[in-house]
């Protein structure tokens, strides 16, 4: 059957007529006057819809006009001209290619049903005559629908076209599945992505039957070849570099695509396709008639393309898209599997040397000087020495804070640079803290030299921006005979002679000796002795009056621990340095406070009102169930508001403060009063009075006990005294020991102190005792108060 009998079947069908298509003649331009909305119509149904919304992107800008362009000059062709032989042969070509296209048939009703839409709304517009009307949509919908009967008999002459060339692809089918199998045992068995590509190349050329393969690589904008295979001797597929980004030369054609739209793109028809630009002539020579290009991907993400070429039209059947999409699947598993590995591999090797080593200055670490110390010990001669020295940074914590991160990371690795550049003749050095260092040697005869020039490398400032930032070095130093010597022994030793060098007031160097070692063994079985006194109840309240040095009227106490041991008692001082960053000082804390408040209720049930003080360390106030085991404590044993207050160490840091401000506040909100204890004695004193909310400043008694011989500390206790009655805090000296001290305070305005001259801390019943004579005694503001001679044995 040919055209011109099918046109006049349909024309009948439909009862299209010559004066229906005499009247769109008449109409024709009216109806398409508007044809910028026309486009812009097919334009949202081209976005809005799945199957073509993909097609706008690859268009590109210039590509999307032309396609608008198009769709109004067919519409103005298929009403204004009759539609004869060739003009049917237009629309049925039309619907072959909206087939292989993959646009269904769906979408094709859905395309005209807007386009007559559009035309019945514009003769609405058009045509004011009612009747008129009516014929011309008549005739407009007959005209459509015979276009869309023409599109439709193109499309199915496709799909028979298809099912013969299915029919005929089987055995191709049996090829390209033997292909899919080769490349899955190539993925297995190649050694490297190179050797990989190449084989996949030949296998798709032999076993697959197609004439032309080859991988492209990105690189960079640019798609290049890296593997290739061919049955032709010809340097086409050398040709193609292609610039694929967009606004590249082939930002429009099918490599670009496939990686911008992660599937295959098939050009069955190179001659037809315009997006090839000037390589479809290029291919067109080389014999090429259709072409694949399926994406690889790894990790997710687009990284090459497979491409396969074919000397047949038509060559690339749904089947074989599937098939070639398939392998390029597993080929990404394959790159995906590879790159796994080398990460691993990569991350093996570069964790063994973080092991060992530090990753700011790529120094050996602890362990791997361990090990080195230890190979220097087996390895030595006979009668050797080996020589361990630890090397930190004084007030490295400092230089962080004040000029930040980036400068102390530029310290460290300038350190570890000079220490390198003098250790490495003679030795090895390492970085075993955050501003420590290691060095080991077996030149005994070079020792000296090498600790003097230890001390000289950091004489020289470090450079920082504009600033030159001083290095001052403390360095612990420990010789052992090889034969005797353990690595984790001398390391620790030249820890604690370095210790030893920073308490010494930094910048010092000190050599290692036993005392040291049985200082540490003191200390140790100090610590196991307090634990087991704590327990065993051998510990005991004193407590120190507070009075108004005017009136002598007692203000309140100060709890003070005392040990007893071997007969006597031991004063904090003593024990303090085994246990105070321990969790025994919290236990210790906790034992104080609840003993405190014990004997404060049992004296106000005595009808005797006296507010206790008790210290607290900064590692009590920090921890986390502090403010509730206050309360606790308050709820057993309650007492009156400002009944207890809690004295802060003024030493503690700005870090401490800011961790402890918001609990501060919690106890004074409970009716706990807070003091600060020796203030004067750290370097943020001014600090924390402004940012803690503390009642009471307590001055320390070293300023106190020299005031009459350093008229400094008078001035200080001077600006003090203005500075709590400006603020409204009370101010209490420490430190009262003789009647010219008390004499003196008494002319400088302060009313409330404590020291020997008043009373030494005394027990919990001789406390009462001295109380009871206190208010026995007639005040006299000349007398010397010597209670020291009138308590006797009470003093400890």
């Amino acid at each position: 059957m040919g055209n011109t009998s099918l046109v006049g079947k349909l024309c009948r069908y439909v009862g299209l007529g010559e004066d229906h298509m005499a009247l769109l003649a008449e109409f024709n331009e009216g109806l398409l006057e508007r044809r910028d909305v026309l486009a812009k119509q097919f334009y949202w149904y081209l976005l809005t819809n799945a199957e073509t919304a993909g097609l706008i992107t690859s268009l590109g800008e210039g590509g999307l006009e032309r396609l608008l362009e198009s769709q109004s000059s067919y519409f103005y062709a298929m009403l204004s001209r009759p539609l004869d032989d060739a003009g049917a042969d237009e629309v049925v070509a039309l619907g072959r290619m909206h087939h292989r296209l993959g646009i269904s048939t769906v979408w094709l009703s859905g395309a005209y049903e807007r386009y007559l839409g559009y035309l019945l709304a514009r003769s609405r517009e058009q045509v004011a005559d009612q009747d008129l009307r009516f014929r011309l949509d008549e005739a407009l919908r007959k005209r459509v629908m015979l276009d869309l009967l023409l599109q439709l008999h193109g499309y199915s002459l496709a799909v028979d076209a298809d099912s013969r060339e299915k029919s005929l692809s089987v055995y191709a089918s049996a090829r390209l599945y033997a292909t899919l199998s080769k490349v899955s045992l190539a993925l297995v068995h190649s050694a490297s992505r190179e050797e990989l590509f190449q084989s996949i190349c030949r296998i798709c050329v032999e076993e697959g039957g197609f004439g032309h393969a080859w991988i492209g690589w990105l690189n960079g904008t640019r798609l290049e070849p890296v593997a290739r295979y061919s049955t032709q001797c010809n340097d086409i597929i050398d040709r193609f570099i292609l610039d694929i980004h967009p606004g590249g030369s082939d930002a429009d054609g099918p490599s670009a695509r496939a990686m911008r739209m992660r599937k295959p793109q098939v050009i069955n028809d190179i001659a037809a396709d315009a997006t090839l630009g000037k390589w479809g002539q290029i291919l067109l020579d080389g014999g090429i008639k259709s072409l694949l290009v399926s994406p690889l991907l790894c990790a997710g993400e687009p990284v090459g393309t497979l491409v396969l070429y074919s000397a047949a039209s038509w060559f690339f059947d749904q089947d074989t898209v599937g098939l070639v999409q398939t392998m390029t699947g597993e080929i990404g598993y394959a790159m995906d599997r590879q790159d796994a590995l080398e990460r691993s591999r990569r991350a093996e090797s570069e964790l063994a040397y973080l092991i060992q080593h530090d990753k700011l200055t790529g120094l050996p670490n602890r362990l791997r000087m361990t090990e080195k110390l230890k190979q220097l010990i087996a390895n030595a001669p006979a009668g050797g020495r080996i020589a361990c020295i630890t090397v930190a940074i004084d007030g490295f914590h400092e230089i962080n804070a004040r000029l930040g991160h980036e400068c102390g990371d530029i310290l460290l690795r300038e350190v570890a640079l000079r220490l390198s550049q003098l250790v490495v003749p003679i030795g090895s050095v390492g970085r075993v803290g955050a501003a420590r260092f290691v060095v080991i040697s077996d030149q005994f005869d070079a020792l000296e030299s090498l600790v003097d020039s230890l001390v000289e490398v950091f004489a020289e400032p470090i450079d920082w921006q504009s600033e030159r930032v001083p290095v001052l070095p403390s360095i612990g130093v420990v010789l052992e005979p090889a034969g005797h010597a353990d690595p984790g022994t001398m390391m620790r030793r030249a820890d604690l002679a370095l210790t030893r060098a920073r308490e010494a007031g930094g910048g010092q160097v000190r050599y290692y000796d036993s005392a040291m070692d049985e200082e540490i063994h003191r200390l140790h079985k100090l610590r196991a002795d307090f634990a087991k006194a704590l327990r065993n109840g051998e510990l005991e309240l004193f407590y120190q009056p507070k009075i108004n040095l005017k009136n002598h009227q007692i203000s309140g106490v100060e709890a003070l621990i005392r040990w007893r041991r071997e007969g006597g008692y031991l004063a904090p001082g003593s024990f303090f340095p085994a246990i105070e960053h321990t969790d025994l000082m919290r236990e210790l804390d906790w034992w104080v406070m609840e003993e405190a408040l014990r004997h404060s209720t049992r004296w106000l049930a005595d009808g005797r009102s006296i507010p206790i003080s008790v210290n607290l360390s900064a590692m009590t106030l920090q921890h986390n169930d502090f403010i509730g085991r206050v309360h606790a404590l308050i709820m057993r044993y309650p007492i009156p508001e400002n009944h207890l207050e809690l004295e802060v160490l003024e030493t503690i840091s700005q870090k401490e403060a800011e961790a402890i401000v918001h609990k501060l506040a919690s106890c004074r909100d409970i009716g706990v009063s807070i003091a600060l204890d020796d203030f004067g004695t750290g370097a943020s004193s001014l600090v924390h009075l402004q940012q803690l909310p503390f009642d009471t400043i307590k001055i320390d008694q070293r300023f106190v006990r020299m005031l009459l011989e350093a008229p400094g500390n008078e001035a200080i206790i001077r600006s003090m005294i203005a500075f709590a009655h400006y603020t409204g805090r009370e101010l209490v000296v420490e430190g009262v020991e003789s009647q010219p001290i008390w004499d003196r305070l008494l002319e400088l305005g302060c009313s409330s102190g404590q020291g020997y001259a008043i009373s030494p801390p005394v027990s919990s019943g001789k406390l009462l005792e001295w109380i009871s004579e206190l208010e026995l005694a007639t005040p006299d503001p000349g007398f010397e108060v010597n209670r020291q001679e009138q308590m006797g044995d009470q003093f400890c």
